[in-house]
């Protein structure tokens, strides 16, 4: 029977083992089940709006794609070369403004081919058709059709008008594109200024419209740059300052700020800008041209979800974390949140080093400001002297790293202390009389008593007694002085732990308070580095306005 039932037992491991497998596959298939649905699902549903998308916006399709080549200059070329048929370019345009009322590169298509086609009249009737639609949009489209034709002139004018068009609150990837490109002196040098002037007047409505200001801002990403002190580094010294370490922890922080800020500036700027022409006002017009309207952008934001659900292969999961994620990214800020991230977050913007610098103009008073408040923090912080506690023992000592501390006079204080705290308690350590007494006695009365009484219980429970007795006052005998050595070996050891806590302690003062005052020296570095850094984009910004006719003044 114990035979066969082992085998019994082994049959039904072996069944449960493939239910758990059948168990396993059965999860696995209705997983795999469900997301093949999920992704049959959604291309079905993505067949259906491409299709509406074709439909709808097949017009606009075209549109830009006659915009793309209008902004060409090998199409401006070609029309005085006789190359191509103006009415045929007149013809178009206006067909494709024709086809989409609505849209607005429609008009503005027909005003750039006005342009071409030397048709004043038509061009201004068309800009201001394409204005009434998308005021931002127009504007930007012509500065940099301005640009691309060298007319840096008109450009500006036009910036300047797209600058008063935007939202100061919700600004998206369109203007982190332009903003390089008027960084790196594309649009010319009075567009640079038009920019930083627009740029000061948000911030200064920013400031009085909401709560959190530009400053406070800075200051916070300033602070979380700074470093605290190491517990473990300064453990003996946190513990013997335990009453005021926290001040002390806080300002040391507080002093790395500045230097913080300029290991990060240095690093986020290296100053590497190149000479080259970078390309960023083409770039912005091709993007502005593929930009999706507002219906668009809804129905291309659905089909992207979908198209994330088939390359997950159903996973709707993770195809909207990385749709949100997507979406978070191209989702519109307001200026404050932009230039400082620009400086102190420069992976969250897609923005050059000659855009981010102008962002950093434009925070730098705020940076300086901050920098010398957290260096007035940390100075009040900063005490004359600090109380250093062991026990018993109390010291003041200074916080001048290079003031002379008689460190082996105050270990000597310690150990002598600790020394003479130690003899009290060996000297407390008496013989307990009465204990002793009544054990004696006990022994003398029941030893008397074991030897009187007759056989039996009695003198058995005398005797146990007896010895009862005599191992008590043998123990309290040899208590006293057993107790005496332990309390000597530990003072010893208390004294020689307290002698190192002690002097590491001294170590790490002048360690401690040598980094802050070194800390503190550096906020003056900043201004340094950025009359540098101004140099360089001054530089940059020079070649560039000797290009656009000597407005150097108007650079400055």
């Amino acid at each position: 029977m114990a035979s066969e039932l082992g085998d019994v037992s082994h049959t039904i491991d072996r069944v449960e083992g493939s239910v758990r497998q059948l168990e396993q596959r059965l999860v696995e298939f209705t997983d795999q089940y469900t997301r093949d649905q999920v992704r049959a699902r959604a291309e079905a549903e993505l067949a259906r709006l491409t299709t509406d998308w074709h439909a709808r916006f097949e017009q606009r399709r075209q549109t830009r794609a006659l915009a793309h080549g209008l902004v060409h200059a090998l199409t401006k070329d070609a029309l005085e070369k006789g190359m191509v048929d103006k009415d045929l370019v007149a013809a178009c345009a206006q067909e494709r403004m024709l086809m989409d009322r609505r849209f607005w590169l429609g008009p503005a298509v027909v005003a750039l081919a006005a342009r071409h086609l030397g048709k004043e009249p038509q061009m201004r009737r068309a800009r201001a058709q394409a204005y009434s639609i998308d005021q931002a949009r127009a504007n930007l489209f012509f500065t940099l059709t301005c640009t691309r034709l060298g007319e840096l002139d008109e450009a500006a004018r036009w910036m300047d008008r797209y600058l008063k068009s935007l939202d100061p609150y919700a600004l998206d990837e369109g203007f982190h594109v332009v903003l390089d490109a008027v960084a790196c002196n594309e649009l010319g040098a009075q567009a640079h200024a038009y920019t930083r002037q627009a740029m000061r007047q948000w911030l200064s409505r920013l400031d009085l419209a909401q709560a959190t200001t530009l400053e406070t801002q800075v200051a916070r990403h300033m602070g979380d740059l700074g470093n605290a002190p190491s517990t473990q580094q300064y453990q003996e010294l946190s513990s013997l300052c335990a009453d005021h370490w926290d001040a002390l922890h806080s300002g040391w922080k507080w002093a790395t700020v500045p230097k913080a800020t300029l290991a990060h500036l240095r690093q986020a700027f290296p100053g590497d800008l190149d000479d080259s022409p970078a390309g960023h006002a083409e770039s912005a017009l091709d993007a502005l041209i593929d930009r999706h309207d507002a219906d668009e952008a809804r129905l291309a934001s659905r089909i992207r979800y979908l198209e994330l659900v088939v390359e997950h292969s159903g996973d709707e999961k993770t195809a909207l974390r990385e749709h949100t994620a997507q979406r978070n990214a191209a989702r519109p800020v307001n200026l404050r949140t932009l230039l400082v991230n620009a400086v102190f977050m420069p992976e969250a913007v897609h923005l050059g080093e000659e855009a981010r610098l102008l962002a950093l103009r434009a925070v730098w008073p705020h940076v300086l400001s901050s920098s010398e408040a957290y260096v007035q923090r940390s100075r009040s912080l900063l005490p004359r002297q600090i109380d250093v506690s062991l026990g018993e023992w109390n010291r003041p000592l200074p916080v001048d790293p290079t003031a002379a501390v008689p460190e082996q006079q105050m270990v000597d204080e310690v150990r002598e202390l600790i020394e003479e705290r130690t003899h009290q308690k060996v000297e407390s350590v008496q013989l307990n009389r009465f204990r002793f007494l009544a054990a004696v006695v006990t022994t003398v009365v029941s030893t008397i008593m074991a030897f009187l009484l007759p056989q039996g219980v009695l003198r058995v429970i005398a005797a146990i007694l007896t010895t009862a007795a005599v191992i008590l006052a043998i123990t309290e005998w040899r208590r006293v002085p057993a107790r005496k050595q332990e309390l000597s070996r530990e003072g010893r050891d208390s004294a020689r732990t307290a002698a190192a806590v002690l002097n590491r302690a001294l170590t790490q003062r002048v360690t401690f308070f040598t980094a802050w005052h070194k800390n503190l020296d550096v906020a003056p570095q900043l201004a340094t580095w950025a009359n540098q850094a101004w140099r360089s984009e001054a530089g940059a910004l020079e070649g560039g306005t000797r290009d656009d006719g000597g407005n150097k003044k108007e650079n400055e």
